[in-house]
């Protein structure tokens, strides 16, 4: 029976990954579908350009705690911590390949953030590196890929230092190997130096 329930927990949070505030926020708010503007993605930094920076501060909130509040209530109810890791996983999926919304939804790094960080806080010391980075270039795809970098690397150390343990490297790895993927195209477009940089005004253009 519990097997069927921890798999049961683990489907619940794909779902609750794939309800998509960024898209509903921007439906209610403006009539459109965020997804058809700008990098096509309905996380905060899309919503920020297109719909300005209080409109993106917002869905960053919500979508963080996506990522946290569920991981929050199974650790509380259930003793099984490989349960939360792969709930993590799943709700970061979830969030990325919306089932709801034809599996087009953001790139995981606020929600994401909220179930790692939630988990593993040592990585917190990363969270300044996305801001220095995101900052000095107005690139925040290359400050979340330089971060999602230093965390593997940074859980990797700790699990080989047997200063974390090794089920760790599931969502430590994971996610943000996952994060990168959904970057391949930003990743494109910095290599070709054409990558659009971070501004406070809107630009409501496809």
């Amino acid at each position: 029976m519990n097997v069927f329930i921890n798999i049961a927990v683990i489907i619940i949070c794909y779902l609750i990954g794939s309800i998509q505030i960024g898209i509903i926020y921007t439906k209610i708010h403006s009539g459109i579908d965020i997804r058809d503007f700008g990098s096509k993605s309905s996380g905060a930094t899309n919503i920020s350009r297109t719909l300005g920076f209080k409109a993106g501060l917002f869905v960053l909130i919500i979508d963080l705690l996506k990522g946290i509040l569920p991981i929050i209530i199974i650790k509380t109810l259930m003793d099984v911590q490989l349960v939360a890791i792969l709930s993590s996983c799943s709700l970061v999926l979830g969030h990325c390949f919306p089932i709801f919304y034809q599996f087009r939804g953001g790139k995981g790094i606020a929600t994401g953030t909220g179930a790692v960080l939630y988990q593993i806080p040592i990585l917190c010391v990363v969270v300044p590196l996305f801001l220095i980075v995101a900052m000095f270039t107005r690139l925040v795809s290359l400050g979340s890929i330089i971060s999602c970098i230093s965390s593997i690397l940074i859980v990797a150390v700790l699990v080989i230092t047997n200063n974390l343990d090794a089920e760790y490297l599931i969502i430590g790895v994971f996610i943000p190997l996952l994060i990168i993927f959904n970057h391949r195209q930003n990743i494109k477009r910095l290599i070709e130096k054409k990558e659009n940089k971070f501004s406070f005004k809107k630009n409501v253009t496809k």
